[in-house]
Parts: C-alpha cells; sequence; structure tokens
C-alpha cells in the first residue's frame, strides 16, 4: 500500500458519509469510510475501494458552518471602512443620513434603503 493510502482498522467500527462520492482514483461511487482528520480537519472522507482520501468532513452541519461563515463575514465588514462603490450606491438612492464608518453600516443602510430588511 502507497503512503498517501488510508488504513483502516478492522477492530474500529467503521462509519460511513451520509450521501456517496466519487473517487478521482478508482472511479467509485460509494459512500465513502469515516477516518480521524488531522490538525484542524474533524474528520476525512476515504474511498471504501481504494482507501485514498475524498476530502475533509466538517465538525459542523451544513447550517452550522453557514451561520459561521455569515457572522465571520459580518465581523470582516465591521473592521473595514465602506467601499467606494457603496458610498456612490447611497448617493444614488438618495441616502442623506451620516456617513457611514464601516462597510457593514454601509451595507445595513443600503439594505434598508433598497427594503431587503425592516427599518
Amino acid at each position: 500500500m502507497s503512503a498517501h493510502h488510508s488504513t483502516i482498522d478492522p477492530r474500529e467500527t467503521l462509519r460511513f458519509t451520509e450521501n456517496p462520492l466519487t473517487c478521482r482514483y478508482c472511479g467509485a461511487i460509494d459512500r465513502a469510510h469515516i477516518s480521524p482528520g488531522s490538525g484542524q480537519h474533524h474528520a476525512a472522507a476515504v474511498c471504501a475501494h481504494c482507501g485514498r482520501h475524498l476530502q475533509w468532513l466538517s465538525a459542523y452541519s451544513p447550517a452550522e458552518r453557514e451561520s459561521r461563515r455569515q457572522q465571520a463575514r459580518l465581523e470582516a465588514m465591521a473592521r473595514k471602512a465602506p467601499s467606494p462603490f457603496q458610498l456612490a450606491y447611497l448617493q444614488a438612492l438618495g441616502y442623506t443620513g451620516t456617513c457611514p464608518v464601516t462597510m457593514l453600516e454601509a451595507s445595513q443602510s443600503i439594505d434598508r434603503l433598497t427594503g431587503k430588511v425592516c427599518p
């Protein structure tokens, strides 16, 4: 077995991915073994046929990942100055309030003016 193949301990209870994955090495389309991750990765999907790594798996559900992604996006926007495009768009929308200090403030003002969120 080559160095990039994963060794599966037969004494372990095997866990499988919920959905089938396609192995780009052997072409199998099947549910993959779930093996322990390494470093920052929670777990790995490993081909049940050839033992090669298919993809890293997250510890979070898709909804949790999306929530975390949105939170990180808002935090990043709160640290940045508004873009020239945001400021120009606010002006084009007829915004007359105080100039937003952050990209997040500008985005929220744009959302209010375009009716994307309740005031």
